[in-house]
């Protein structure tokens, strides 16, 4: 309790220093006077208006009206008839307010910013805003755009197909392609948990989803744990690695037990790919043991660190229908401007 008390004491402390900073206020916008279609932001900080239109899904902006004053525009003395802002009959005349915007094409938020002091308004008094927008309806329609990437912990092959025996140089019970599935779990060479390839054989692994790179080559991608036991500096135990997707394999390179690691005796190595493609969603991976000596590449497990995630853009197909927006509080009740229409304006900072 103590630490909130401090903390919010020191917020207020640099909150007040700021010359004419108030708190921000969110309003909603209206179209066809009662559907609420988004907001509007508004906050003042010094001499500038800042201001925020931002829609709902299933509408855009096409275009932005906005303008402030210290007096209402229920006064006829006031600013807003002798400069114009609105006619005789009390209606705005948004043609002719400060800030105006149009977007060709329509965009679902736009943020901007009025000089007061420089139209004459008193930016530390009350300000009566109007904030009008022309808004378009449309139909939100989803989009594939390609595939991201995700980090993953423990993603580990758990199926496989094609499982091509190579010359065999270990016992029989070890050429089971099913002892590489899930976590590395070899722990001793009696126990027979991993996979003997032989040299020559082949098989495809899956994971439980398609797996990418993320593009950044200083990273592992791919991860194979592979078991040598009494290894000398003449065991060299070797796999191609080649993926699968948009219907074709693809080489990413070669591995070898010992690359980075010298160790001898009984040891399990991690062999890394870097490189797997990113932007792909690879589906599968065929792993061939190309070995040339008396040894062959037993895989304890093999696990990926990215698994490839859709991504998608949404586009607005409009349906023709635009309409007048208006910004409206909720403290007052929604102020309407005097002449004959439903044109709302806000009063900042609201319930002040």
């Amino acid at each position: 309790m103590k630490k909130f008390l401090v903390g919010f004491i020191l917020f207020s402390m640099v909150f007040s220093v700021i010359p004419g900073a108030v708190a921000i206020e969110c309003y909603g916008l209206y179209a066809g006077q009662d559907e609420y279609v988004g907001t509007v932001t508004i906050d003042v900080v010094g001499d500038i208006l800042n201001f925020n239109y931002e829609t709902i899904p299933g509408w855009r902006i096409s275009e932005i009206h906005l303008m402030a004053l210290n007096e209402s525009p229920n006064d006829n003395s006031s600013s807003w008839y002798t400069k114009g802002y609105i006619t005789k009959t009390g209606n705005p005349k948004v043609g002719q307010f400060e800030i105006k915007e149009y977007f060709e094409p329509c965009v679902n938020e736009y943020c901007g910013t009025l000089n007061l002091t420089e139209i004459g308004v008193d930016p530390y008094d009350k300000l009566y805003v109007a904030a009008h927008a022309v808004v378009c309806e449309c139909n939100r329609e989803r989009i594939f755009a390609g595939f991201g990437y995700e980090a993953v912990n423990d993603f580990w092959a758990v199926n496989y197909s094609n499982y091509t025996e190579g010359i065999r140089k270990g016992g029989d019970e070890r050429y089971n392609a099913s002892l590489c599935l899930g976590k590395a779990d070899t722990v001793s060479k009696t126990t027979n948990t991993f996979t003997c390839m032989g040299q020559g054989g082949s098989m495809v692994v899956y994971f439980n989803g398609g797996i990418c790179g993320d593009g950044n080559n200083s990273t592992p991608d791919l991860e194979i744990y592979e078991v040598t036991y009494d290894h000398t500096a003449n065991y060299y135990e070797t796999i191609s690695i080649e993926v699968f997707y948009n219907g074709s394999y693809y080489p990413v390179g070669n591995v070898t037990n010992h690359d980075g690691d010298g160790t001898f005796n009984d040891h399990i190595f991690i062999n890394c790919i870097y490189d797997l493609p990113s932007g792909v969603c690879i589906e599968k991976i065929r792993i061939n043991e190309i070995s040339t000596n008396n040894g062959d590449y037993d895989l304890d497990a093999i696990k990926a660190n990215y698994k490839c995630v859709p991504e998608y853009e949404y586009v607005c197909n409009y349906t023709g229908n635009c309409e007048s927006a208006w910004a409206n509080d909720t403290c007052f009740g929604g102020e309407t401007f005097p002449g004959n229409n439903w044109a709302t304006y806000v009063i900042y900072p609201e319930c002040d």
